[in-house]
């Protein structure tokens, strides 16, 4: 990733997602924009011109320091930028100012911890983010991330292969590995359809593997190394499943506010998925005129 913008606010939580940006970083030389944004119309009314100007101050030393120490970890190209707006407003237009590849962020933090660390802000932010959002829950991570395998659900439509380019983009600098996973879900327990279950189940798994198959044969022509698995049941636990079972370091996954992939938006699978996951998750809104 070329670009890669980095919310922060007070807290040192919202710092968990720096190793991992590092990271990414790395890979192809990119550039990191940290950003830190204020809201002046909630700071106190009495001296409000010395509340800015003490806000604005405080903000540039955090972010001067962590510049400084993204730096020491080789990362040759780092800026800071203080926005005057609220989060999900600011993120959303310094991703679009500084044209980001990718914003990455902590999320699901607790209480008034921090602002960014809210899940509220993060539903926000992916569902107005121009970009891909990479998202850790706000802690910190229990082990050395690295990046060698890259888990990607998909459910079998065009709109969930969104996503694909963005895993390409990764896979190719990093050399990492595409896991693509179909899940079946079970089907209603309707009178309709309880004869006919293992049939329709059966049609649905052949249906899934001749999918997986052309994605996994488009992929590897382009060099990648691509695997690919099937997996029944509720739609999270399978991901989650698999990603604690296959040694994966990233999931990757489309998400869309109607239709199919409404089941991958926040508040179903995305959001469950994340609230469970070992490992960071790379959401990617799908355009409704899409």
């Amino acid at each position: 990733m070329e670009r890669i913008l980095v919310p922060l606010d007070e807290s040192s939580l919202a710092e968990a997602i720096l190793p991992i940006v590092i990271k990414l970083a790395r890979e192809e030389d990119g550039e990191v924009i940290l950003l830190y944004a204020v809201e002046f119309q909630h700071l106190p009314s009495e001296d409000q011109p010395g509340a800015e100007a003490r806000t604005i101050t405080e903000a540039e030393n955090r972010l001067r320091a962590i510049a400084a120490r993204l730096e020491t970890e080789g990362i040759r190209r780092v800026r800071w930028v203080v926005w005057s707006a609220e989060p999900v407003q600011a993120i959303h237009d310094a991703a679009k100012s500084y044209r980001s590849d990718l914003i990455a962020m902590a999320t699901h933090g607790r209480g008034g911890l921090s602002r960014l660390l809210l899940g509220s802000v993060a539903t926000a932010v992916v569902r107005s983010a121009p970009v891909p959002v990479l998202l850790i829950r706000g802690q910190l991570p229990e082990r050395t991330w690295s990046l060698r395998r890259l888990l990607v659900p998909l459910s079998g439509d065009k709109e969930s292969e969104a996503i694909l380019p963005v895993a390409e983009r990764l896979a190719g600098p990093a050399d990492l590995e595409l896991h693509l996973l179909a899940v079946l879900e079970p089907l209603p327990a309707t009178v309709e359809t309880f004869p006919a279950e293992a049939e329709v189940m059966a049609l649905r798994r052949v249906e899934a593997e001749r999918h997986l198959e052309k994605v996994t044969e488009r992929l590897s022509a382009k060099g990648l190394r691509v695997t690919w698995s099937i997996r029944g049941g509720r739609a999270p636990e399978a991901i989650i499943s698999v990603a604690r079972e296959g040694g994966v370091d990233l999931i990757a996954m489309a998400t869309h506010g109607r239709g199919l992939l409404g089941r991958l938006a926040f508040g179903s699978v995305a959001d469950e998925v994340l609230r469970a996951s070992p490992v960071p998750v790379l959401l990617f809104r799908v355009n409704e005129s899409e």
